[in-house]
């Protein structure tokens, strides 16, 4: 219990940090404080990666006098209407309460899932894993005011995802992309896209298949923007029990994932994975997270950790061992 409160406290003093700080980078703090508590930190771990994630942060300061939007839709994808947002969702949250809120905010939202490369939904979902009314009023404020959606084909066509991303990868292989963070690329992954009319939506989408071209895809090309599709994937399975149209949150996060992955300008090769993991045991692994500094490989093993436990797919555990190897202790 005595974590649990000190992940309370720390959520509500992390919550008066802007989720961005620096040229658009975006915070981790809160999501990387409940990931550490829900894989049993110490309390010590805990307020040491509160203590050093802070450094750097911008102040959300005071909400007094900041007028409200006039309703979720009003000001979607302005940075600038952040603390406008989140004005709104703390009132909204304290009249309505979570369920209502999130049944009445997400299908508006979903159409712009890739929000700060996919940090407005993780950090969403984060929040409702903490149960923390706060930390959700923030994360709602900072997927509005970041929402990115592409208005890409709608058509469907019977091939595989594999089979879409095969097609469509020369086109992020070849695209010279201008400088910019995660979501620039993305923005013009989306537009180029767009003014193709590419088809890249299957027939048939679930969750499954999702998860399971995305932890793939990302072992199979250790990339930084596709560790967010991974993160992403898992994000989505804890929102979307709020949302009653499930099909287009998965056609919305398979587009986003599509651009992502794009926007790497790496080549897709649906290649077959002969590595296969045979004793799977996850401690050791938790164990080398709870002491890192890496806020990505903590998260990922958290979330790897959770997707092995639905899924049973070793990739999990074998994507989580190679990253904790790989991080900066």
């Amino acid at each position: 219990m005595e974590e649990l409160k000190l992940l309370d406290l720390l959520l509500e003093k992390s919550g008066h940090y802007h989720p961005l700080y620096g040229d658009g980078l975006a915070t981790h703090l809160p999501m990387v404080l409940t990931a550490l508590d829900l894989l049993n930190a110490s309390s010590i771990k805990l307020q040491h990666t509160f203590d050093e994630s802070i450094k750097g942060l911008e102040e959300i300061g005071s909400l007094e006098g900041v007028t409200s939007v006039n309703g979720i839709d009003s000001n979607l994808g302005n940075s600038e209407s952040f603390r406008s947002y989140l004005t709104y969702f703390k009132s909204e949250l304290e009249q309505c309460g979570t369920q209502a809120v999130l049944k009445k905010s997400l299908p508006i939202l979903i159409s712009g899932v890739a929000a700060s490369a996919f940090h407005g939904l993780i950090r969403l979902a984060y929040a409702i894993e903490a149960n923390c009314q706060s930390e959700m009023a923030i994360a709602l404020a900072y997927w509005s005011a970041e929402y990115q959606s592409f208005e890409l084909n709608e058509e469907t066509t019977n091939e595989s995802l594999e089979s879409i991303l095969t097609q469509l990868s020369p086109l992020g292989e070849n695209h010279k992309f201008s400088p910019g963070l995660i979501v620039d690329r993305m923005s013009e992954i989306g537009i180029l896209l767009k003014n193709k009319g590419s088809i890249t939506q299957p027939n048939i989408i679930d969750i499954s298949t999702l998860r399971e071209f995305t932890i793939k895809s990302f072992y199979l090309s250790d990339d930084f923007t596709l560790l967010h599709t991974v993160t992403g994937c898992h994000a989505l399975s804890i929102v979307l029990p709020y949302l009653e149209d499930k099909q287009t949150a998965l056609r919305e996060l398979w587009k986003a994932i599509v651009v992502a992955y794009l926007s790497t300008g790496l080549r897709y090769q649906d290649k077959e994975i002969t590595t296969v993991e045979k004793n799977i045991n996850f401690s050791p692994i938790i164990e080398k997270a709870l002491k890192s500094e890496d806020s990505h490989a903590i998260k990922l093993v958290y979330t790897c950790l959770c997707e092995y436990k639905n899924w049973n797919d070793p990739l999990y555990f074998t994507v989580s061992k190679r990253a904790i190897l790989n991080s900066h202790s």
